[in-house]
């Protein structure tokens, strides 16, 4: 990871506004060119977790890779929540998952298997991954353990991830009734929830997040007044209605 320079570009909090972003960020005559890399791949994460678990428009992702083949880039898909977005946008995997060179999915996040990614591409690009991954230490006899999981996780749990993304819902929604967080409930569309903490209040998100937790609430703190909760299998549409009465009670006492 040494050698690899990134250059994130801005979509805007729905991940909507990408066409400048974009522009701006790809480096194929830079300045001081013997000095700075030019741009060899770009990558979208779908869903989109510090915006929210917001699912990219497929539009937009046909257009990013468009610009990107015309400028000889490669395109990588991070959808280690692919699933949620298939499950949010009603799109299957493999059309979602198209337009990209290489496409990585996790089976222990939305799905909830103990552990284990995937990743698909061309016979060429696999190999190369493959032998990547040997170089680095990678190799484990026991990955048939987590590939069972994971065939359990897609037989089992993708039907269910929409329940996942209701309980966000609710979760936001009476989080935002209770307390005087910035929450934009447009953007919990699956089953992660960022909100914000103004000014005018007094606790951040640090001592929030520690609070909550001596309350049995898990919530993690995204910088010093943003906060992310995320819904999953192992949490109940009643659990999540008792996180949010904690958080609001925690916001407004």
């Amino acid at each position: 990871m040494r050698w690899i320079i990134a250059t994130t570009f801005t979509t805007g909090p729905r991940c909507t506004r990408w066409k400048s972003g974009i522009g701006s960020s790809i480096r194929s005559k830079p300045r001081n060119f013997a000095i700075f890399p030019t741009t060899t791949l770009v990558e979208v994460e779908n869903t989109h977790n510090r915006a929210g678990g917001v699912v990219v428009p497929q539009a937009d992702v046909l257009r990013i890779c468009t610009v990107a083949r015309e400028l000889g880039l490669a395109t990588f898909l991070d959808g280690a929540r692919l699933w949620n977005a298939s499950a949010a946008s009603g799109l299957p995997v493999s059309e979602l998952a198209a337009p990209f060179d290489m496409v990585a999915v996790a089976f222990s996040k939305g799905l909830g298997a103990p552990g284990g990614s995937l990743l698909a591409g061309s016979k060429a690009s696999i190999a190369a991954a493959v032998r990547h991954r040997q170089r680095l230490g990678g190799a484990m006899r026991q990955n048939g353990i987590f590939a069972a999981a994971a065939l359990h996780a897609l037989d089992h749990h993708l039907e269910r991830l929409p329940e996942d993304h209701a309980n966000a819902r609710v979760f936001a929604g009476a989080l935002a009734a209770g307390a005087t967080v910035v929450l934009d409930l447009a953007t919990v569309q699956t089953n992660i929830v960022v909100f914000h903490l103004p000014a005018t209040l007094a606790i951040d998100a640090p001592t929030l997040s520690a609070q909550a937790r001596a309350r049995g609430v898990l919530v993690n703190a995204f910088g010093p007044r943003t906060v992310r909760a995320v819904t999953h299998l192992d949490v109940t549409r009643a659990q999540c209605e008792r996180a949010a009465s904690v958080l609001v009670d925690l916001l407004t006492t």
